[in-house]
């Protein structure tokens, strides 16, 4: 097939990647990367939008007026209810499809996914979608857009959560005078208990991704009416632990 990848930050990389080793023939469009470059490719099959969340309204109705053909690929973390918001206003076809990458392991990541999951706007899009991705052989799950936004807004602030539960052991170990390692080493021999963020005891989770992502969970569930008690908990210990760090 023909692609657009629209970013050339760690996701449009990565995607672009994937695609050259799946025999694709792929186009990348980033001005801030490739000034020389003034619009994407017209004559496509599908394009995948990599940009940053606030900016990918922007992208998806320059490629309108760009008359850019195909369908569109959300791959951006976005507010959950976004990709059918834009295909409501824009009346195009825009599936979800979100990464789950490492920021330095990304090529690593996009060759080895855990899973694949694919918010379609269309049977025919989300076919078309898997078709590209089974050379991988990996776990392909089809869903709508909005259930794909969620799932990855809630597994980063899952990962959040663990990264928070074991500094917050660390914290207690700290006052009490236990060696929290030994402590996590007896836990993870339970395996209900993930080991995941029982490695740098008392250092915040930082980054683009996981403070961000959390951010935006929380403000979606407010939008909702909704107190999100834990998540907030999470985010307001790892502010602490923050400003802690940088004394």
């Amino acid at each position: 097939m023909r692609i657009n990848v629209i970013g050339y930050g760690t996701v449009g990389k990565a995607q672009s990647f994937l695609l050259k080793r799946l025999n694709h023939e792929v186009f990348i469009f980033d001005p801030y990367v490739f000034p020389c470059i003034k619009q994407p490719h017209r004559d496509v099959d599908l394009t995948f939008v990599c940009v940053p969340e606030h900016a990918v309204e922007e992208t998806v109705q320059n490629l309108i007026e760009w008359q850019v053909k195909g369908f569109y690929v959300v791959k951006s973390t976005i507010k959950i209810g976004t990709t059918k918001k834009l295909m409501e206003k824009f009346g195009v076809h825009i599936s979800h499809n979100p990464e789950f990458l490492r920021e330095h392991y990304a090529f690593e990541d996009v060759l080895n996914p855990s899973r694949i999951i694919i918010g379609q706007c269309c049977n025919a899009h989300g076919e078309k979608l898997v078709e590209l991705y089974e050379p991988l052989k990996k776990p392909l799950y089809v869903t709508d857009s909005t259930t794909s936004e969620a799932a990855k807004l809630l597994s980063n602030a899952y990962l959040s959560m663990l990264i928070t539960f074991w500094n917050e052991a660390w914290a207690f170990s700290q006052k009490a005078g236990l060696n929290v390692e030994k402590i996590a080493e007896l836990l993870r021999e339970d395996g209900r208990i993930s080991p995941y963020g029982a490695v740098k005891f008392g250092q915040p989770f930082e980054g683009k991704c996981l403070p961000a992502n959390l951010d935006m969970l929380i403000a979606g569930f407010q939008e909702a009416g909704l107190n999100p008690v834990l998540f907030e908990a999470v985010r307001e210990f790892n502010l602490r632990l923050k400003a802690q760090s940088n004394v």
